[in-house]
């Protein structure tokens, strides 16, 4: 992707994007700790960053942001160096997808921290977007730094150290349980986010599997949003729906639902089912 970048009055302006849509990419399910908050602007926190930006077209305002922080952290959570174009090219196999990738051009799969990624989707099983968000912020508000106007994503050890019932106050339900052991197990060292990214995809959904609270569908989406690997596609209820509306395949199991989207899409089915997810929810 050819892009400009550079420095003015404290911000950094990225201009000539292609294949980019903020509010697409912020509004697609992916990513719960930005909001809206004017026309084509949004603001939120990643990385223990807070960030806002603004879209104008092709140009991409990133406030009092330094180049630095740009390079080391928003370049690669925003996946610019990839080429979107060829993802388009290599998964258009049909017109079902072609109409979806229409309806969500400019979707980004963002590359956001393991660590938050685990407990987020921890706490959307069985949940809406809005009670996702309120949770996260919630936990955010109580135990996160303060980053001046907004509070980072709570640590593992910060977690860790919450007992069971305080997590349940904050609206979390029965997935209480499932954070604290997840907090616990990544604070005390037993699960290891490092080698648990250096693994190959198998074995890192093994893992994550291993873990009491997570099922194949969180597993596959901190896979897809929390680790990079693109092939990784999330079997839930609108995947289910795709299939049997759009492709007249009806009772997909999940290894069933995974193997249909490998074959269809290759290394990129977890982009097929961002475009489908977007398109099938009428975001657009």
């Amino acid at each position: 992707m050819s892009y400009t970048v550079f420095a003015k009055a404290g911000d950094t302006i990225i201009e000539n994007l292609t294949d980019f849509e903020l509010s697409r990419i912020f509004d697609c399910g992916q990513c719960f700790r930005f909001a809206r908050s004017c026309e084509n602007q949004w603001t939120g926190a990643a990385f223990s960053r807070k960030l806002t930006a603004l879209q104008t077209g092709d140009r991409l305002i990133l406030k009092d942001t330094s180049l630095a922080d740009f390079y080391d952290i928003w370049e690669g959570f925003f996946d610019l160096k990839c080429d979107y174009s060829l993802i388009r090219e290599a998964i258009s196999t049909d017109e079902t997808i072609n109409e979806a990738i229409k309806k969500g051009y400019g979707i980004r799969i963002l590359n956001q921290d393991t660590w938050e990624c685990l407990i987020s989707f921890i706490i959307s099983q069985n949940n809406n977007i809005p009670r996702i968000k309120k949770i996260i912020e919630a936990l955010c508000e109580r135990y996160g730094e303060d980053m001046g106007g907004i509070k980072a994503f709570p640590t593992p050890q910060a977690l860790a150290a919450v007992c069971v019932e305080e997590l349940h106050s904050l609206g979390t339900g029965y997935r209480d349980e499932y954070i604290s052991l997840a907090a616990r197990s990544v604070a005390e060292g037993r699960l290891d986010l490092n080698k648990l990214n250096a693994m190959e995809t198998p074995e890192a959904r093994s893992t994550l599997l291993s873990l009491k609270g997570i099922g194949g569908k969180v597993a596959d989406c901190i896979l897809l949003f929390g680790m990079g690997r693109k092939e990784v596609c999330p079997h839930d209820v609108w995947v289910k729906r795709i299939f049997a509306e759009k492709y007249g395949i009806t009772a997909v199991t999940e290894k069933k639902g995974y193997e249909l989207a490998k074959g269809k899409w290759g290394q990129y089915a977890g982009v097929a089912q961002q475009y489908l997810f977007y398109s099938e929810r009428g975001f657009s």
